[in-house]
């Protein structure tokens, strides 16, 4: 039996075409619009500012904190109060905001004193 060799194409619509061009300049200009927008929330939770007070609240005793951190892993470590820094960040009209950081190690508490400066950021911006 002999094979047929003919190709059979159906003819596509310049329309159907141009369509399909515009929905994807669409999706990719809206995904660069999102990308860039989303660079300019991350700058802007970038605070840095002036410690000016440092305090320590012991607790009555102290305990055990278990934390679960994002990728699932399970640690555990004795507190004995809470580390709390006060900041004042400049603002983009002049004011000054002010910020209790809430430390959870001692030894960030132990490395800053009152006058440095310090990024508050961190705080407010998820970290990879």
């Amino acid at each position: 039996m002999e094979k047929n060799s003919r190709v059979v194409k159906t003819p596509v619509p310049l329309r159907v075409i141009a369509t399909a061009v515009l929905i994807a300049v669409a999706v990719i200009g809206f995904i660069v619009v999102a990308v860039w927008q989303s660079g300019t929330q991350i700058a802007d939770a970038k605070m840095t500012g002036i410690i000016t007070a440092k305090e320590f609240r012991p607790l009555a005793e102290a305990e055990n904190q278990v934390t679960l951190n994002r990728s699932g892993a399970v640690s555990a470590k004795t507190v004995e109060g809470e580390y709390i820094l006060t900041v004042k960040v400049p603002q983009k009209d002049g004011s000054k905001r002010v910020l209790n950081v809430w430390l959870n190690d001692k030894a960030l508490y132990d490395a800053v004193k009152v006058g440095d400066s310090y990024d508050c950021g961190p705080a407010y911006v998820p970290s990879k």
